[in-house]
């Protein structure tokens, strides 16, 4: 396992800026605003994501991670007090009213393994487009990675995307389609930079096809689907390279 004490300036730069934007968005409380809102908390995300560029040298880049257990530990607790704080003190609901008020754990269950199907079919395309190399060796230091990412995916960005930011799409357009498209689109722009531009950008492919099916997964399930379906396929990619 790694360690780079480099890698914890990341918590000096993103902290700030976390500060700074709930600041921001504490002070757009009215409806109308959803837009903005919408704007301000999108350009967040992607900020908080666009710094880890900067440490690419020692925190490594999907789906290239060094095993630095302490930094990604961190992160994962980072997003998840992030996510928290972000709902209860900007959003001010409750996790049942953006999707966690799971009826059928069974149904949940059942939803977010046949969304695997589709994207499972990617895996060839993503190895031979972006020549992944597959290992077999899963390390302790590997594990707590692809689970601390698990966690940030399940937890972290299917609250923010598929319960805030889908939710306020939700109330600037009628049409579903709109309500989809909209919420891939941002999701994907989120991780402009931090995935590699190669194979025909088949990471921002695939990324954008699992916004598209989380989103419809939301609004056939619940939040529970899509932590099972993003979470689970954010461990699989990074425990086997």
């Amino acid at each position: 396992m790694d360690f780079y004490p480099i890698n914890l300036v990341y918590f000096i730069i993103a902290i700030p800026i976390a500060v700074l934007f709930y600041i921001i968005l504490l002070k757009i409380k009215t409806q109308n605003k959803s837009l903005m809102k919408l704007f301000i908390l999108s350009v967040f995300l992607f900020i908080v994501r666009l710094n880890l560029i900067f440490f690419a040298d020692t925190i490594g880049i999907m789906p290239y991670l060094k095993e630095d257990v302490i930094f990604y530990t961190l992160l994962m607790i980072f997003g998840v007090i992030m996510t928290f704080l972000y709902v209860s003190k900007v959003e001010k609901v409750s996790f049942k009213e953006i999707g966690w008020d799971v009826q059928d754990v069974k149904k949940s269950i059942i939803f977010g393994l046949i969304g695997y199907v589709p994207l499972v079919c990617f895996f060839p395309l993503i190895i031979l487009l972006a020549n992944i190399q597959i290992s077999t060796a899963i390390s302790i230091g590997k594990f707590i990675v692809a689970l601390s990412f698990a966690i940030l995916g399940g937890f972290y960005e299917e609250i923010m995307f598929r319960g805030v930011v889908q939710n306020k799409y939700r109330d600037l357009f009628a049409d579903k389609k709109k309500i989809i498209f909209f919420t891939a689109v941002t999701f994907t722009l989120t991780h402009l930079f931090y995935l590699p531009f190669i194979g025909f950008g088949i990471f921002y492919i695939f990324v954008f096809v699992m916004a598209v099916i989380l989103s419809i997964l939301r609004m056939k399930s619940d939040q529970l689907a899509c932590a099972i379906l993003h979470g689970g396929i954010v461990f699989i990619l990074i425990i086997a390279v």
